[in-house]
């Protein structure tokens, strides 16, 4: 009986939370503040109660020239409730728990949602903030392509070439929140492209990123500790690779990259600054396996092996950097150690 009261009492405090409702708007401040909702909540505190059975939602108006920082504090207690934002290319993103990592918006708006059939926390802010007034570095994209610290400091690049393919590898595959601050767009200045997505979003996908544009610009809005780094190359040099997969040396272990194959070549890229041994292979005997300095061009081929040539010659040393092991077909294991 002290139990079922005990029980009673805890799901009519969770039942007794806040209030929201739908179609709410917000714009920036005038005097600069945050916005926090609840009121009274603000990010030293727990995330309150929210009322069961609510779908709520607020857009999100951000002026031309800043951005919106959003963190949210909550958690869903059941399988169908949810937090949702959608930022301004239409691009979604569904939690159950957020824990105060924040989001990255642009102009014109956002929209936060949240949908909780059972008792949920929540609560969120936002901040206005100025964007990069322009960008200040132009850089075109050669054979040797570029590998850059994606988060470490904010800047503001344009990348231009025929076409532009951006592969991310972020320094911990389980925590990719670091990623969020970069912003990717399509054009060659911050006042006419058009936002694209963020790098968290784009890693998701499972494969590397096309541009349909000549030029793109790239901007990380805060600096972090994490070191993402971020492989941008030109199109032309990958007209016939299908997959690319990122091989992750690892410091005094063995590892290994794999591709699946497929009608065009594969290739295994490394943009570690890492020394690798190459110990093993499993791939098709009368398969090719061409190995590249930089982006596949005459320029930086180093060999190109047979799978059966391949075996024979291993081990075989590389010195790290950007590197590329492209396959000509089917599937293919590379064992390595450093």
């Amino acid at each position: 009986m002290l139990l079922i009261s005990l029980l009673s009492l805890i799901t009519l405090v969770l039942a007794t939370g806040n209030v929201c409702k739908n179609g709410n708007v917000i714009n920036k401040r005038l005097n600069g503040l945050p916005f926090y909702w609840p009121p009274t909540w603000n990010e030293s505190q727990a995330a309150p109660f929210l009322e069961q059975g609510q779908l709520c939602s607020w857009t999100v108006t951000i002026p031309q020239g800043y951005y919106a920082k959003l963190i949210i504090s909550g958690e869903t207690l059941d399988l169908d409730s949810y937090f949702q934002t959608i930022d301004s290319a239409g691009n979604l993103a569904r939690t159950t728990h957020e824990g105060l990592e924040p989001y990255y918006f642009v102009s014109p708006k956002f929209q936060l949602v949240v949908s909780n059939d059972s008792p949920a926390t929540f609560a969120f802010k936002i901040i206005w903030l100025p964007l990069p007034p322009a960008v200040d570095l132009h850089y075109g994209i050669g054979f040797a392509g570029f590998v850059i610290n994606a988060t470490n400091t904010p800047y503001a690049h344009e990348y231009g070439a025929s076409g532009i393919t951006l592969l991310t590898f972020p320094e911990n595959t389980t925590d990719l929140f670091s990623l969020r601050s970069v912003l990717v767009y399509e054009g060659n200045d911050l006042k006419t492209a058009n936002y694209i997505s963020n790098l968290f979003l784009l890693y998701q996908t499972g494969k590397q990123w096309v541009s349909r544009t000549n030029g793109i610009v790239v901007v990380n809005l805060e600096a972090s500790t994490s070191m993402d780094q971020l492989l941008i190359q030109g199109s032309q040099y990958l007209t016939a690779i299908g997959e690319m997969v990122e091989l992750r040396p690892e410091l005094n272990s063995i590892y290994t990259g794999a591709l699946q194959g497929g009608e065009k070549k594969s290739s295994l890229v490394s943009v570690a600054d890492v020394k690798m041994r190459m110990v093993d292979v499993k791939m098709n005997l009368d398969a090719t396996v061409a190995i590249y300095y930089g982006s596949p061009d005459v320029q930086t081929h180093d060999k190109t092996y047979t799978g059966e040539q391949l075996k024979q010659a291993l081990p075989l040393e590389f010195p790290g950097d950007f590197t590329q092991f492209v396959v000509s077909n089917g599937k293919a294991v590379f064992t390595f150690e450093s």
